[in-house]
């Protein structure tokens, strides 16, 4: 058995070598592909870069081009583009709600053939692919008007334009818990009264989950687990031979505590939320479905977990380079944003409990604990561009 993992290794490595070289090739093409410091003929006669052009400018601009056609990740598009012809009448709407993979290849493979169809793009940069391979490439650009964004934190906008935030949170069952959450520290689930009791997500299936695991072993949370394992245990933690850094041992503590994999996190909320059981399991999911509670009976709360409960999911808005309804599309943007006039009913469709604004000028859902009070990791697309495919491997040689 230690010969065949030894020979998996060996294998990984080389293939982690080509892998290296191919991102190598991409960032070559990011840096090389289009000259830099001279505006294209789009960017001139769009203003794309022009952040100061207001709302009444953009109306009247918009009218003339007619329309304006969203791709987005929500289905609660349709709402807002309801609410945006409402507001703007003679500026027509068309939303589409197309799963993320599905999104990006469309949008990619209509601009490479030089049909741009859609004019705004709504989105998540989960694993630093938005910024590094679209907005580098200037494929979609960041429009955030600066009215607004004198209203956003500089950690959420250095490389995207921010509409809200959703995070992975682990949650329990509060019928079967009535004294509140089972554990507070994370190293608590690595612990053998959770075996086989933990529910998420495999990170070798979802590329936002693979996000999630290598949030734990970059920036500054490596060093907060070190620290959270001695204020659990009252002892230095100890790394495993090869181990780098708390992340990854972290990460190979989980693993041996064999995490159930579900196939969404639907499935998660379910399995864990679904009232009438005496020993449920826990698990992580998206923060969002904390809105089902009502719908579906379920006693699903979630858990604020020492030191963090991994990276933030930061959905984004981009604009598609050789979009033909610039304006509407800059206009729109601004709409969904919340807007500069005191009417968020652009963004009101997004403002639920799960989600948290990203304006400190808008108020979270009611019932929502304020971000500021939750434990959230850093979230830098860069580093965990950089990074993914070593934790992946990681994980999978586990």
């Amino acid at each position: 058995m230690f010969k065949l993992k030894k020979l998996v290794a060996v294998f990984l490595a080389i293939t982690l070598v080509f892998s290296l070289a191919a991102c190598g090739g991409k960032k070559a093409s990011s840096e090389g592909g289009k000259a830099e410091g001279e505006l294209t003929e789009w960017e001139k006669s769009s203003q794309i870069l022009n952040m100061d052009q207001t709302e009444a400018e953009l109306y009247e601009l918009a009218k003339e081009e007619g329309t304006v056609t969203l791709y987005s990740i929500s289905s609660r598009c349709t709402k807002v583009a309801e609410a945006f012809m409402a507001k703007y009448p003679g500026v027509e709407c068309i939303p589409f709600d197309i799963k993320h993979n599905e999104l990006l290849e469309k949008v990619t493979r209509e601009h490479e053939a030089g049909q741009n169809i859609a004019d705004v793009v709504h989105a998540k940069d989960l694993d630093g692919t938005l910024y590094n391979e679209y907005v580098l490439n200037k494929i979609f650009y960041n429009y955030l008007p600066t009215e607004i964004a004198s209203k956003i934190d500089d950690s959420l906008k250095e490389t995207q334009t921010p509409l809200y935030i959703e995070l992975v949170q682990l949650f329990y069952n509060e019928e079967a818990n009535p004294n509140g959450a089972p554990i507070k520290n994370i190293w608590e689930i690595t612990q053998p009264q959770w075996k086989g009791r933990i529910m998420m997500q495999n990170p070798l299936d979802d590329i936002s989950w693979g996000s999630w695991i290598t949030g734990f072993c970059v920036g500054d949370t490596p060093q907060q687990l070190a620290d959270a394992y001695k204020e659990l245990t009252g002892e230095e933690l100890q790394l495993s031979d090869g181990v780098e850094n708390a992340g990854y041992e972290f990460l190979k503590r989980l693993h041996a505590n064999n995490p159930i994999y579900a196939s969404s996190s639907d499935e998660i909320a379910e399995a864990v939320g679904t009232k009438g059981q005496t020993n449920p399991p826990i698990g992580f999911c998206s923060s969002s479905k904390i809105r089902k509670n009502e719908d579906n009976g379920w006693c699903l709360v979630p858990i604020n977990l020492i030191p963090n409960t991994g990276i933030p999911a930061v959905n984004t808005l981009h604009i598609v380079e050789g979009s033909q309804h610039p304006n509407a599309a800059k206009l729109l943007v601004r709409f969904m944003l919340g807007g500069t006039d005191g009417d968020i009913s652009g963004y009101k469709p997004f403002n639920t409990l799960g989600g948290w604004p990203v304006r400190d000028d808008i108020e979270p859902a009611e019932g929502s604990t304020p971000y500021k009070e939750l434990n959230v990791a850093g979230f830098d697309s860069k580093v965990i561009y950089t990074y993914i495919n070593t934790v992946r491997d990681f994980w999978q040689l586990l």
